[in-house]
């Protein structure tokens, strides 16, 4: 019941803050330039700090590096499902390439960051966040090989495997690298250095929901009623495969919190991202950004939906 009460409490103050990015992108008391400069601060800062502080917190031990292995390995599984899942109803729903391209990357990548790491530290803390990490970097591996792929075949504009590659050297993994090292030797940030970091670090929630809010305020929704495959993906993304998820994982004994990590992390809404990536290699990106909105809008009830099928079923 308490498990219950944080994810409520979790979703109501990460849609509060959404609500603020909204409202103030929506009546441009925040230019769509500055909304966007936020990101860059989560990501380049605030984001690193929380990985960092947060991780050389826990205490390192055999289990959790097996743990760690297993949420690699079934990450990995996890995510080419759900593209299977997308390429399915792409296909279902006859949709043209650049649509179809976009629908099965929407299935695929979800909100992992922005949304699921500040929802999980809540839920799960500091262990919690260590597997949400490691299922964020099965997830850029994937994005940035498979799901850049199926973009570029869309577009002239082609880029390597190698370029995108180097994309997965991000301060996200960066920061994962250093923490990772920090824990093996046992160092922590202590002192007014500890306390600044933790402190920055700790802004990636609000920061991050702001700057959902403030994207969300950029999409017409007046014709989303219309996408019928829309809400398809959503019902199946963010209730269906976590579903399927929950009786499969149960299965092979991984731990609740490992199975609820990944089911969470699978549920997200569609990563915003994609939008940025649409942009570049020519998917629709109209299409995308309905989607976002309708994924994150939906996500404030499914994910409490889905925490508390997790434990009844």
């Amino acid at each position: 019941m308490q498990g219950f009460e944080t994810i409520i409490n979790s979703i109501i103050t990460l849609g509060l803050a959404m609500l603020v990015g909204f409202i103030s992108v929506k009546t441009k008391y925040i230019s769509k330039e500055q909304n966007n400069g936020m990101s860059k601060i989560v990501v380049r800062v605030t984001l690193p700090m929380l990985v960092i502080t947060s991780l050389t917190s826990l205490d390192f031990d055999r289990e959790k590096l097996i743990n760690s292995i297993n949420v690699l390995l079934v990450s990995i599984v996890v995510i080419a499902f759900l593209y299977s899942v997308g390429v399915v109803m792409a296909r279902l729903g006859r949709m043209e390439k650049s649509k179809a391209v976009m629908h099965r990357c929407m299935t695929c990548f979800g909100n992992v960051v922005f949304m699921a790491f500040p929802l999980i530290q809540a839920l799960y803390g500091a262990e919690g966040l260590l597997y949400a990490v490691i299922f964020e970097l099965a997830n850029d591996m994937f994005l940035w090989t498979v799901g850049v792929y199926s973009m570029n075949s869309t577009h002239e504009k082609k880029t390597s495997l190698l370029e995108n590659l180097k994309r997965l050297l991000n301060p996200g993994t960066i920061a994962f690298a250093i923490a990772f090292v920090m824990m093996a030797f046992g160092l922590k940030f202590t002192g007014v250095l500890g306390t600044v970091l933790t402190g920055i670090g700790g802004t990636t929630t609000y920061l991050s929901m702001f700057f959902i809010g403030g994207t969300l305020a950029l999409v017409d929704f007046r014709r989303i009623y219309k996408r019928v495959w829309l809400f398809v993906l959503t019902a199946v993304k963010m209730i269906v495969v976590p579903v399927i998820l929950i009786l499969i994982l149960r299965l092979f004994n991984l731990g609740d919190m490992v199975t609820a990590v990944i089911v969470l992390q699978a549920a997200m809404p569609t990563s915003t991202v994609l939008v940025i990536l649409g942009m570049e290699y020519g998917g629709d990106v109209l299409y995308c950004a309905e989607g976002v909105f309708i994924t994150h809008l939906a996500g404030l009830a499914t994910l409490p939906l889905v925490y508390y099928l997790m434990s009844v079923l």
